[in-house]
């Protein structure tokens, strides 16, 4: 096929938060769709410029494969500039959608073939749940996030069904404020609160998004692994403090998790093979796509069956397509669901996104199995047209 048009969408969410939808056209009219959401879009042209130059490289040409296009349009700086990650990642993986589309396969099947696994994939995934999107500032300003607030949530998903919780409970303080106890001991409280709540049935997962640093993490480690938190994610920032995460891993006793934001099979395997992480957590978002992050879990397999669980707390498109790797994968963790962000969130895609008793069930269909609902609120943010 040629690529004739693309499209980059934005679905307004909450707050600063937007989905933003790439759809891509062949020049038989078919689409395919994936999710290039990425943080302060809004501020920055970064990815729109990414977009253009990815996309110019394969202006007239017959593509008809992953590899063929990770060929075309392979930038080096991919591996460190996350906007030109997520336009080589989008663009692969809303190809990814035409070829399935084609081939009148659904992704996951289509990703079984590509990748000779040898039995069927999931029918159904098993989701946890993360709280975090639920308790961020929305469109009316700054929303509860004490103790019981945190409870509440953990409440509400279990509820639902939900067996695993994972929470942020030190994202509200400014920088280094690791350096002041009573920060760090108001997030071990929302922690401990909703560990009273739990069953031996249920686990909690603690994300720290990079607040911390070497001396701060191995004492708040501690605090939680006493408490049953058994996930430790990115205390520190894999991408500038691998080596000393490497050296936590000899003072901590629970996993240590992360590398949401790496790009290619490669970093993924060194992060493991090193010992820097025990679970990784590619983003098909930012990672290379679907294919790619599924070549990343079928290596990391061979290492560990439990390393692998994908990062995934987007809208429904980019759910759609990692659920698509990890029912493919047979992955033995659960996946990440972003809960409560929105009440409408199953609307934003059609057939609409259908969740029960935390897991991911897949609609029928080829390709992805849906598409975004472009009923819903929603600005064109690009449009490119490929002269074929």
């Amino acid at each position: 096929m040629k690529i004739s048009r693309a499209k980059l969408y934005s679905f307004p969410v909450r707050a600063e938060t937007e989905w933003l939808i790439l759809e891509i056209y062949s020049e038989c009219n078919q689409k395919g769709f994936s999710e290039l959401t990425m943080s302060n879009y809004s501020k920055n042209n970064q990815l729109e410029i990414a977009l253009n130059k990815s996309l110019k490289k394969l202006s007239g040409i017959d593509i008809y494969n992953d590899n063929q296009i990770s060929e075309l349009i392979h930038n080096e700086e991919a591996y460190t500039n996350l906007a030109i990650a997520t336009s080589i990642s989008g663009i692969r993986s809303a190809c990814l959608d035409i070829f399935a589309k084609k081939e009148s396969k659904s992704i996951k099947e289509y990703l079984k073939n590509l990748f000779s696994l040898p039995s069927s994939s999931l029918n159904r995934i098993k989701l946890y749940a993360n709280i975090n999107r639920s308790l961020l500032p929305d469109n009316s300003g700054p929303v509860d996030r004490s103790p019981k607030a945190f409870t509440n949530m953990a409440k509400k998903a279990i509820s639902d069904g939900f067996s695993h919780i994972k929470c942020a409970p030190f994202d509200n303080y400014p920088n280094n404020f690791y350096q002041n106890k009573k920060f760090i001991n108001e997030g071990l409280i929302r922690v401990n609160e909703i560990t009273k709540i739990l069953t031996k049935k249920q686990e909690l997962f603690v994300d720290c998004h990079s607040k911390f640093d070497f001396d701060s993490s191995i004492a708040t480690e501690k605090k939680l692994f006493n408490m049953g938190v058994n996930w430790f994610e990115e205390p520190m920032n894999p991408k500038n403090s691998s080596k000393e995460l490497k050296s936590l891993k000899n003072f901590i006793k629970g996993n240590l998790v992360g590398g949401e934001e790496f790009f290619g099979t490669k970093k993924f395997l060194d992060l493991l093979n090193s010992k820097t992480l025990d679970i990784l957590m590619p983003d098909v978002k930012y990672c290379g796509g679907l294919a790619e992050a599924t070549r990343i879990g079928i290596e990391l397999g061979k290492i560990s069956q439990h390393s692998f669980s994908i990062h995934c707390p987007s809208g429904p498109i980019s759910l759609l397509g990692s659920a698509h790797v990890t029912a493919t994968l047979k992955s033995k963790l659960p996946m990440e669901h972003p809960v409560y962000e929105i009440k409408d969130r199953h609307s934003y895609i059609y057939p609409k996104e259908l969740i029960n008793n935390g897991e991911f069930l897949f609609p029928k269909g080829h390709g992805l199995g849906a598409k975004p609902n472009f009923n819903k609120k929603h600005q064109t943010l690009v449009n490119i047209n490929l002269n074929l």
